[in-house]
């Protein structure tokens, strides 16, 4: 659900989508809080300042999170490297699969091609060539990569990496999820 698009607004359509604590003060509704998600569906409703019931309109609790399982299996890279996860033959190479192989946040629409662990490092990487933005985070299991800490590869198949132990784990199934 989300908070109404126009007029009439009232503290109380917040309260029925955020939550919160009586008596309720707009304060409680900042962007990033405790309350309201900092994701793109709210980017008018301010992190800290001013703030006024028109800010809300359209603004969602939704947390703007994409959940894939990945089926993993193992492969070599050229045949110097083991490599565990997903990635499509798209990549160069294709090993284990994924639930589901799109993403599509506001401004952030495309097809993973892989997420991998290989040689210290864990991979993904995306189709479509949507540029560094559009996505927060990548979580794998418990472990969160922020994008703006990746190594950050332009091209036809764009690719984040990050220098990681193997949180992809060998075999089995792992959740990776993405925060808009």
């Amino acid at each position: 659900m989300a908070v109404t698009s126009s007029a009439p607004i009232s503290i109380t359509d917040l309260v029925t989508e955020f939550g919160g604590s009586a008596p309720h003060s707009l304060t409680e509704y900042y962007r990033g809080g405790s309350l309201v998600p900092n994701v793109t569906a709210n980017n008018s409703v301010p992190a800290s300042g001013a703030i006024s019931l028109t800010n809300f309109f359209g603004a969602t609790a939704t947390s703007g999170t994409d959940d894939r399982t990945i089926t993993i299996a193992s492969g070599s890279t050229g045949g110097f490297f083991t490599s565990y996860g997903f990635s499509s033959a798209a990549t160069g190479f294709s090993i284990g699969s994924i639930s589901a192989n799109t993403i599509g946040f506001s401004g952030f629409n495309v097809t993973i091609e892989g997420v991998y662990w290989t040689a210290n490092k864990i991979f993904f990487r995306a189709s479509s060539n949507p540029g560094n933005s559009g996505w927060t985070s990548m979580t794998v299991g418990s472990t969160t990569f922020n994008r703006t800490d990746a190594t950050y590869v332009s091209g036809t198949i764009a690719t984040w990496s990050w220098t990681s132990s193997n949180v992809m784990g060998t075999s089995g199934t792992q959740t990776v999820s993405w925060q808009e």
